[in-house]
């Protein structure tokens, strides 16, 4: 007689293409999951590159590169075309900009919520970098049946394995999911009407607790910007240490917290960093990155597209949480231990499947 499954798996990047659709029910998925015992998946299986159709590998390789030029123009154009044409060139540049964030407001390309999770630009990135999700059996229905904060590390320059977004409102029982993003990007033309279709809200408090009081669930990148910067190939970072939060909004909510790092995240760009950490600084006082980069070719393309990496998003136990109206310090700090200890078995449980037995996760 077989064991009893102890952990799932789900290649986003091989499912049927025509599984992926928001009415297609959470049974006709799970027959795709692969399982493992206790010992956890074989070495290196984990780091499979799905195939991916050339029309999906050319609109990943334009688009990519859009996509983070459009983060980074409405900070970077504006005194750009100030230096080259005066206050006009910036105004037209800026009314160009919120005229294009207008008729997208207006024409709602996207559509509801629920299918615009579905975008196929999101599909194409879970083939190009081959998204995997890991997750062990005290996640998989019905346990766990209530909203839930999945929080994930490291956030690197783009935290890729989050946006397999269906999983995360049908994976663990079907319930909306509410992704959470720093409050500048959000007031980004063109981009915040993408991200607040799909679902984002701002990393506040505030607005964390909104969704959890309508039993949606939150997935938040609790290192944020700072998780952008890892400086050693031997090592992963995560700066979580004083990320402590995220801890009392579950206790005062009584929701539970889920680790989830995400492997691959650091390997995406190149991303170029000063010697005295500047931009680093720069950065996180911004709450937006002001760091370059460069990817595809070889690392030498600025806003090139990030290279095949295969990402895998790795699941830990459920952490579950009492209810607090006024949490103690000492209770915060007893359940942010208890997500430490959960961000660091994750990571020793997966990182051979993964193909990284050499590594160690520092939390700082």
């Amino acid at each position: 007689m077989a064991a009893a499954p102890e952990y799932y798996c789900m290649d986003f990047g091989r499912l049927p293409d025509e599984l992926y659709k928001p009415e297609v029910p959470l049974e006709e998925w799970q027959k795709h999951l692969k399982t493992a015992g206790k010992e956890g998946f074989a070495a290196s299986s984990l780091r499979e590159i799905a195939p991916i159709r050339m029309g999906e590998l050319l609109e990943r390789l334009i688009v990519y590169p859009l996509y983070m030029i459009m983060n980074a123009a409405p900070f970077m154009m504006p005194p750009v075309l100030w230096a080259a044409f005066g206050y006009r060139g910036c105004l037209y540049f800026v009314l160009g900009l919120l005229g294009v964030h207008g008729i997208c407001v207006a024409l709602n390309p996207m559509g509801s919520m629920k299918s615009a999770a579905y975008i196929f630009t999101e599909r194409h990135i879970q083939k190009y970098n081959s998204i995997k999700w890991v997750w062990p059996k005290s996640l998989q229905p019905p346990n766990v049946p209530g909203p839930k904060i999945f929080c994930t590390i490291p956030h690197g320059l783009a935290p890729i394995g989050i946006v397999a977004y269906p999983g995360w409102s049908k994976l663990f029982g079907d319930r909306l999911n509410r992704p959470t993003a720093a409050p500048a990007v959000l007031k980004l033309p063109v981009i915040s009407y993408v991200l607040k279709k799909i679902g984002y809200i701002d990393a506040s408090s505030a607005a964390i607790k909104r969704s959890l009081n309508k039993q949606e669930n939150v997935c938040i990148i609790l290192d944020g910007i700072a998780g952008m910067f890892q400086k050693n190939n031997d090592e992963e970072l995560g700066w979580v240490q004083e990320r402590k939060g995220i801890v009392k909004i579950a206790l005062t909510t009584g929701t539970p917290l889920v680790p989830v790092f995400g492997f691959g995240h650091s390997q995406m760009w190149r991303i170029l960093v000063d010697p005295f950490g500047w931009l680093e600084k720069i950065s996180l006082k911004l709450g937006v990155s002001v760091t370059p980069f460069c990817g595809r070719p070889f690392g030498l393309l600025p806003f090139g597209p990030p290279y095949r990496e295969p990402v895998l998003m790795a699941f830990g136990e459920p952490i579950e949480v009492p209810k607090v109206e006024e949490p103690s310090k000492e209770q915060i700090d007893e359940y942010h231990q208890k997500l430490l200890d959960g961000f660091q078995k994750a990571f020793e449980t997966h990182k051979v499947a993964y193909g990284w037995p050499h590594k160690k996760l520092r939390l700082v």
